[in-house]
């Protein structure tokens, strides 16, 4: 008998559950290290921030992943975040220029 789901679906939802649940972690601590001015972003700003946090978690390794300290990112660092992610989506950047771009900034806040 056949079963109703592929090995790869499955890989691909456990794959899928990974990334929402690191890029969940990531929001939560940028959420709290910006207090009140976690306030100044919209719904559609956050969504952006989740949507290529995720797009990151997926582009670089999980021991890189790891080591950022999510909890350092400024409010002028996560506008530049959500900026790059508009650019990324209006296709006036390539994709994995722009998750570059962030990859570099984000690097530097490694955790020690």
């Amino acid at each position: 008998m056949q079963p109703d789901v592929s090995d790869e679906e499955i890989g691909m939802r456990s794959f899928q559950l990974k990334k929402g649940k690191a890029t969940e972690r990531a929001i939560e601590k940028i959420r709290y290290n910006l207090g009140d001015d976690w306030g100044e972003l919209t719904g559609d700003e956050i969504e952006l921030l989740e949507w290529v946090l995720g797009d990151i978690w997926a582009f670089i390794a999980r021991s890189d992943w790891e080591q950022i300290a999510f909890s350092e990112l400024t409010l002028d660092d996560v506008f530049s975040i959500i900026n790059i992610a508009r650019q990324i989506i209006a296709h006036k950047k390539i994709g994995s220029v722009g998750l570059n771009e962030i990859h570099a900034m984000i690097k530097k806040l490694e955790s020690e």
